[in-house]
């Protein structure tokens, strides 16, 4: 299926300001001017070198993490996932967390999918999504304030996350990525 590109030139960004700077995120307010001469500002967070999300299967089981989450404040089941450093490409990335995360290394590593956006009106984040699979015990530090649990999540399972309502799956990245890897090992 091929969709048709947009109808819509890209506004021109007159202006760059950074308004905020912290730790996590830099906001960017962008001062725009779109194709019919409407003006308007725009912020949005800079999303650095990306993200990886990591979903691991040891040809039974995928392996979901539970971790604190601060903007629910809530432990959320989730995937493996972290920031790509500086020069990091990003399957080099994906390896580096599932070793600090949950203490796993993978000798097949295949991307479902590149360049994933999360919430692209305000987030510049691109995120890549990897199923590694042929797992081994290989754990390196990491920087988690405590151990993240351990999920091993059947393929039957994995697909009631899914699709049940009351699920304790919420995470849409990583019901995406579930889904994505579903489909790459012919469950879906």
């Amino acid at each position: 299926m091929k969709i048709a590109k947009s109808l819509h030139t890209l506004p021109k960004i007159l202006n760059k300001t950074v308004v905020k700077l912290s730790s996590l995120f830099t906001v960017e307010q962008l001062d725009l001017e779109f194709s019919n001469g409407v003006k308007a500002k725009y912020e949005r967070i800079q999303g650095g070198n990306g993200a990886v999300l990591v979903v691991p299967f040891d040809g039974t089981h995928f392996y979901m993490t539970r971790e604190y989450c601060c903007g629910t404040h809530s432990y959320e089941l989730g995937f493996v996932k972290g920031k790509i450093d500086k020069g990091e490409q990003s399957d080099i990335a994906a390896l580096r967390e599932l070793q600090e995360e949950i203490g796993y290394g993978a000798h097949k590593i295949s991307l479902l999918k590149g360049g994933m956006t999360i919430a692209p009106g305000m987030l510049s984040l691109l995120m890549y999504v990897y199923l590694c699979e042929d797992l081994y015990v290989h754990k390196l530090d990491g920087d988690e304030p405590e151990p993240i649990e351990i999920v091993k999540v059947s393929i039957d399972e994995a697909k009631h996350l899914i699709f049940d309502d009351n699920s304790p799956l919420r995470e849409a990245r990583s019901i995406a990525a579930l889904t994505l890897a579903l489909h790459r090992i012919g469950e879906f």
